[in-house]
């Protein structure tokens, strides 16, 4: 009998993270023996958080990340195919979703292996679910480019297809990029258009606000070091 392969979401911060576990998810947890993470040591801290007792050095860690090899994706189906359950974590929020952890979600597929949701937070659907604007129809980017230009291209692109089709567009930026991204975007981005940023959810600084551009350049808004989704259309 092959294993079944969790899809297992991590907290988005610290502060009174527990109860971002269910008492489901903390069972299933509890059951297994072998997890593929993104690193060791956020994974670690989650399982000690989702009350884990079995010691680590009793527990088989796979790593998981844009470094990975072709062999090392094989090898963890490999422990499926022995009739091994598995959990797939990532550092924060929902695995696979501009995480790794799509390919050996793909690979279990293609080998029959059932890959099983569990219930948690994923900061983009919280993002664009408290944004105000069209929740029914957006399009997830992940990060925009790094390149000045390239991120000016892409974001009058953006900003095109919203006036197209409607669609909300949504994207994340790293803490150390969010307010430079930010600035641009209120630079480069029809005054009309609505703006949702999203920054630091479950934590107390959680920040979530809705305005248009042209309000947006009136407030500016303090990004750095913040984690971001921001979105970008017309009212929902």
């Amino acid at each position: 009998m092959k294993g079944l392969l969790y899809l297992i979401p991590n907290r988005l911060a610290s502060e009174n993270a527990d109860r971002f576990i269910p008492f489901h998810n903390k069972e299933i947890i509890r059951s297994l023996k072998h997890f593929i993470v993104e690193n060791l040591k956020p994974a670690r801290a989650f399982l000690k958080l989702a009350g884990v007792k079995t010691p680590f050095d009793d527990i088989t860690f796979y790593e998981l990340n844009k470094h990975s090899r072709d062999q090392e994706i094989s090898d963890m189906i490999s422990v499926l195919l022995a009739g091994n359950s598995v959990g797939l974590i990532s550092d924060a929020g929902y695995p696979s979703i501009a995480d790794p952890g799509e390919q050996i979600i793909f690979k279990a597929h293609q080998n029959g292996i059932q890959v099983i949701p569990l219930t948690g937070p994923s900061s983009i659907l919280f993002a664009i679910a408290s944004s105000g604007l069209n929740a029914e129809q957006f399009t997830f980017h992940a990060y925009l480019p790094v390149n000045e230009n390239e991120l000016k291209r892409s974001l009058k692109k953006l900003e095109k297809e919203i006036v197209h089709s409607g669609y909300t567009q949504v994207f994340i930026e790293t803490p150390y990029r969010a307010q430079k991204i930010f600035d641009v975007i209120l630079k480069q981005i029809d005054a009309s258009l609505y703006l949702s940023i999203c920054a630091d959810l479950h934590s107390k600084n959680e920040f979530i606000s809705t305005k248009s551009i042209s309000e947006w350049r009136k407030e500016k808004a303090v990004l750095k070091n913040k984690l971001v989704v921001i979105s970008i259309g017309v009212a929902g």
